[in-house]
């Protein structure tokens, strides 16, 4: 098991926003899944629930300094999370995000 500082996130999308979003968070992976923009993510997962449409869950994990908080400090300042941010503003959600952070065992 490597050691990593890691996020599960809930997001639930109105349905009206469902494709920006995807737009929005299909460029957050390819940029954080590219070892030469984030060499610090190890992981970065989402889909679509199975029981709940429009509701997307994420996986993610980070390495580096401070038990990998410095991978995803990086990710926040990424310019490909600049767009996560500015959608994210707009309240594109039905309910509150839900983030839980956590390091793995070993």
């Amino acid at each position: 098991v490597r050691s990593a500082y890691c996020l599960h996130v809930e997001l639930c999308i109105q349905p009206e926003r469902r494709e920006e979003f995807l737009k929005v968070i299909e460029n957050n992976a390819r940029g954080s899944n590219d070892k030469t923009i984030e060499p610090l993510c190890l992981q970065y997962a989402y889909g679509e629930s199975t029981e709940v449409m429009n509701k997307f869950i994420f996986h993610e994990e980070y390495c580096g300094s401070d038990g990998g908080k410095e991978g995803f400090e990086a990710h926040q300042n990424a310019e490909h999370f600049k767009l996560w941010e500015e959608f994210a503003v707009t309240e594109p959600f039905t309910e509150d995000p839900v983030v839980d952070f956590f390091r793995t065992l070993e």
